[in-house]
């Protein structure tokens, strides 16, 4: 018998018929539903059908319990906002949008009975994803120190542009003077990393990009380097500090600390239904090949 955890941040009133038939539908497969505990309450606070879940679970409890697969119930922050749940737990995830975009939660409201179907027959395949890692020195950065999209060095709202100094295994590299800089993976990729002009990479690849922030220098441009290298980073600034986020985690820091970068050791599994593929979402979400000028505009 199959064994689902979901989890999720908030519902709106549009996508709940869509939730509802999930659920329902995996149920009606047999299928034990373990509810996050705040998701939960919402669901039963909101639309009183917290009654779905057969036990719930909270982000320290979920590796002691056995589960299958853990569902993800929003947009791709969502499903960032997982890897605190399944950590180095191998359970994979899926993410099912009812959001915009979506490269994660890539499965949509049109393809809900198919979910169930592969769900309850466990007819998926999983893709590693591989991690980023933060240490820092000479401060404290708290919580989980690992993150599926990027680390991210930005500047305070009134401060001036930060001289950032980079080395690749202790090897200088550059001084990037710029609003930030952006370290992600391969999966963060189509993410900030993607916004600040750096290219995309498969996530079959092994690399880390390194994508400046608005750099005062215009030769300054995205870079890619082998996941085997650890990056070293010293931030200045006038204002004495910055900030620093792995995926949606922020907290200001002092200019005084070392920052060492590098992949993870352990990778996150992602679920992938039959019929999807990584080069058809980027086609279908940043709308590649199609020509707008084409489009007949109806009064």
């Amino acid at each position: 018998m199959r064994r689902v955890a979901v989890y999720g941040k908030s519902v709106d009133a549009f996508f709940y018929p869509y939730l509802r038939r999930l659920l329902e539908g995996l149920r009606e497969r047999e299928v034990i539903l373990i509810g996050e505990e705040g998701f939960a309450g919402l669901l039963e606070s909101v639309y009183g059908c917290g009654h779905f879940f057969n036990e719930l679970f909270s982000a320290s409890s979920l590796r002691g319990k056995e589960v299958d697969l853990l569902l993800s119930i929003g947009g791709d922050g969502t499903f960032l906002d997982t890897v605190l749940y399944v950590r180095d737990s191998g359970v994979p995830v899926l993410g099912i949008n009812c959001g915009h975009l979506g490269f994660l939660a890539n499965v949509s409201v049109a393809e809900i009975e198919d979910a169930i179907e592969y769900i309850s027959a466990g007819k998926y395949d999983t893709q590693q994803r591989s991690l980023v890692g933060l240490q820092v020195e000479g401060g404290d950065f708290s919580g989980f120190h690992f993150g599926l999209n990027e680390v991210s060095i930005q500047k305070t709202d009134r401060s001036s542009l930060l001289r950032i100094h980079a080395y690749v295994d202790d090897v200088y590299l550059t001084t990037y003077w710029a609003d930030g800089l952006i370290v992600a993976t391969p999966t963060g990729s189509t993410a900030y990393s993607l916004s600040g002009g750096g290219p995309i990479v498969s996530p079959e690849c092994q690399a880390i990009v390194l994508t400046p922030v608005c750099p005062h220098n215009l030769s300054m441009r995205a870079l890619v380097i082998p996941d085997r290298a650890v990056i070293r980073i010293v931030v200045e600034g006038r204002s004495g500090e910055f900030i620093l986020s792995l995926d949606s985690r922020t907290e200001r820091m002092k200019d005084c600390c070392t920052l060492r970068i590098a992949a993870g050791n352990f990778k996150i599994n992602v679920v992938q239904f039959p019929g999807h593929n990584y080069y058809e979402t980027l086609r279908n979400k940043l709308g590649w090949g199609e020509d707008k000028r084409n489009e007949i505009c109806v009064s």
